[in-house]
């Protein structure tokens, strides 16, 4: 499997920038060994493992000497893990290795399904719709329809003669099921349905797959003499110089509040600083 995704790094003229190895990191750690590699430091700022058991693999993803983690840069790890009982485990190994900012997130698989939902009796006999009366007008419209269909057939049944009646002429008109249908079907081809209805989107109610974790952490860069010796400087030199609140602008609130101070309770020299104030 290294052998093959090696080749395919090759195909893809990476391997100026990327570096396949095949070893045992719970036992041999992270760090390139291989003589012929031509930066065998890593100096790794973000890892991301997906292994059975992470923990095992923290213990060589620490501060020192032979660390394959960059030492002037706090790092950042991801860890995959499909159950909790892993997260746990890999969560105590970080709070012991001395890794912060320590967070879990629980990945759901769930698909949703946008689409757009088009209602009414045009719709009828299309894919995906609801055919149903999209207002009063086209109810009635329908019901009228329905009406003049039955009347057509009880008149049938119980005259031989034409209808003379011009209003149940006019509702003896209807035009058949099939030649509805038919008629939606061809004036669908003219249509812009990815236009028509209203734009919606529904989630699965249920998960199909199983879930899955991933825990972040940030590892502080290496603390070195230089650093101690830099930080001793600046505790012995004293407390740092502080900016005059007085040279920095202050708001006509702040005046008031001092003037006040300042006056002790005279509200006549309360009252003569407030109107000095207000005309500034």
């Amino acid at each position: 499997r290294a052998r093959k995704l090696d080749a395919e790094i090759q195909q893809h003229g990476l391997q100026n920038i990327v570096a396949i190895t095949h070893r045992d990191v719970y036992q041999d750690g992270f760090s390139l060994d291989n003589p012929s590699s031509a930066d065998p430091c890593i100096n790794a700022s973000a890892v991301f493992l997906d292994l059975p058991a992470p923990w095992m693999a923290l213990p060589h993803l620490t501060r020192g000497p032979s660390s394959p983690l960059n030492p002037s840069v706090s790092v950042h790890l991801c860890t995959f893990s499909p159950c909790i009982e892993q997260v746990q485990r890999t969560v105590s190994a970080l709070r012991s290795l001395g890794w912060l900012e320590i967070e879990m997130v629980e990945l759901s698989a769930r698909r949703i399904e946008v689409r757009r939902d088009r209602v009414g009796l045009q719709e009828e006999g299309l894919r995906g719709v609801n055919a149903s009366p999209a207002n009063v007008e086209e109810a009635i419209g329908r019901l009228r329809e329905v009406e003049g269909r039955d009347r057509s057939y009880h008149h049938g049944k119980t005259s031989q003669s034409p209808v003379e009646d011009p209003a149940d002429e006019a509702a003896g008109e209807y035009v058949s099921k099939q030649q509805r249908l038919q008629n939606i079907r061809e004036a669908q081809t003219d249509r812009k349905l990815y236009k028509e209805g209203r734009l919606t989107h529904r989630s699965e109610p249920e998960l199909k797959t199983h879930t899955s974790y991933l825990v972040f952490a940030v590892l502080p860069r290496a603390w070195t003499d230089e650093d101690e010796r830099q930080a001793n400087a600046l505790i012995s030199a004293g407390p740092l110089k502080t900016v005059n609140s007085r040279d920095t602008p202050t708001s006509k609130r702040q005046m008031k509040r001092d003037a006040k101070e300042q006056a002790g309770g005279n509200k006549d020299v309360e009252m003569k600083t407030e109107r000095q104030l207000n005309h500034t």
